[in-house]
């Protein structure tokens, strides 16, 4: 039965079932005892001289396989530049400073290999002091990142016995958040700030459009699959009744049981700190919010929030606005006056809706009522701070 089962091809219910039945072919065949039934799992859980492999971009098996010596050639590879591999005759302690380039380069692509001791164009090893590759302090490559580019990018490095020679081979991994690019003038290098460099066949280069494109689509598309799959996740886990969502900017908080307004004196307190993707520390963009809400709920103001979002001040919210900036007593029936006195037409019902001065007020149907905008609030803080014969009025002093 473990010689049935050891030929793979020859294992399915037809064939046993003739070994059941001692068809000639299988006759003589013995069933085999439990305990070397048990001993067969043991090997096949655990084959003796059962060696971890190690797949990652850098293991021997790998660079074997990428860096193959010439047939007939011991001195040679048989290899040629791409757009993943290139190719340096010599190694220095300064490699990171000296090929930024290609480093950018091939993190904006899909990776890509330095091998550090093969002549280019030849492929002839010329092979690296080995101690002096091992001994390469990562502080180094680190800096010089950081100095350069815009994002952290990972290496990983490793060496490897070729023809009786050392070749260092280094892998440059994609940067996680794409596009690398220059964040200062580097003329060792050629770069200009701002500068993108893509990886193609066998060069490093400025990006073409299309691959630029494809970068901006593709960061658009992991930011929506990652963010907005958060969010939906966290919703659905809290309960759609239970979840809101807060614009940073107008402090408006709107969920399924309506919405409410942070006071604008709070939101400036409410401190965010985005840790994001830096050198040192790689990780997906999270808020920490810096104080307890519990402790600020007392100072949030409800408030009724309608119309268009460029006019979000309800009358009563308006008026305190103005007398807040201006330091001047202003109150609802104020709005009338400050229509009349600035010649612009003063919305007094429905019906001239259509007729009011859209940049400063909008009529809400839904609500009866009119919302004022920014512009409006900014435009009577102006005039009563400056215009002497409104600063003169006693009912606004």
């Amino acid at each position: 039965m473990v010689r049935r089962l050891e030929a793979r091809d020859e294992t399915n219910g037809g064939r046993i079932s003739e070994v059941k039945t001692n068809k000639p072919r299988y006759k003589g065949i013995k069933a085999v005892s439990d305990k070397d039934t048990d001993a067969f799992i043991t090997r096949a859980k655990k084959p003796a001289g059962f060696k971890k492999i190690d797949i990652g971009p850098v293991s021997i098996e790998v660079l074997e396989i990428l860096f193959p010596i010439r047939k007939g050639n011991k001195d040679r590879l048989t290899i040629s530049e791409t757009d993943q591999i290139e190719c340096k005759e010599s190694y220095s302690a300064h490699w990171t400073s000296n090929y930024i380039k290609t480093i950018a380069a091939f993190a904006n692509n899909n990776g890509g290999y330095i091998a550090f001791g093969v002549k280019d164009n030849t492929w002839e090893l010329k092979g690296i002091n080995k101690s002096k590759f091992e001994g390469f302090d990562r502080k180094n490559f680190n800096q010089t990142i950081r100095h350069n580019l815009s994002c952290g990018i990972d290496v990983d490095m490793a060496t490897l016995d070729l023809g009786g020679k050392t070749i260092g081979v280094v892998y440059v991994h994609p940067a996680k958040i794409k596009p690398a690019m220059f964040i200062k003038q580097n003329n060792k290098a050629g770069a200009t700030e701002g500068h993108i460099y893509y990886r193609y066949q066998g060069e490093n280069r400025l990006i073409a459009p299309a691959e630029l494109q494809r970068i901006i689509e593709e960061r658009i598309r992991m930011l929506s699959k990652t963010i907005l799959s958060k969010h939906i996740s966290n919703i659905l886990s809290n309960g759609i009744e239970n979840s809101a969502v807060l614009n940073l900017d107008s402090g408006v908080v709107d969920g399924k049981a309506g919405n409410f307004v942070i006071d604008e004196e709070l939101m400036p307190k409410i401190n965010f700190i985005k840790e994001g993707e830096f050198v040192e520390k790689s990780g997906a963009p999270t808020l920490k919010l810096i104080g307890e809400i519990k402790k600020s709920t007392k100072v949030i103001a409800t408030q009724t929030v309608y119309g268009k979002d460029t006019h979000k001040y309800a009358p009563q919210k308006a008026a305190q606005e103005i007398s807040k900036r201006s330091g001047r007593r202003f109150s609802v029936t104020n709005h009338t006056h400050a229509w009349k006195m600035y010649k612009v037409r003063p919305p007094t019902n429905a019906k001239l809706k259509d007729k009011v001065n859209k940049k400063y007020c909008n009529f809400d149907e839904a609500h009866g009522d009119y919302t004022y905008s920014e512009a409006w609030i900014s435009f009577v803080v102006k005039k009563i701070t400056s215009d002497q014969e409104y600063a003169n009025l006693k009912a606004f002093r």
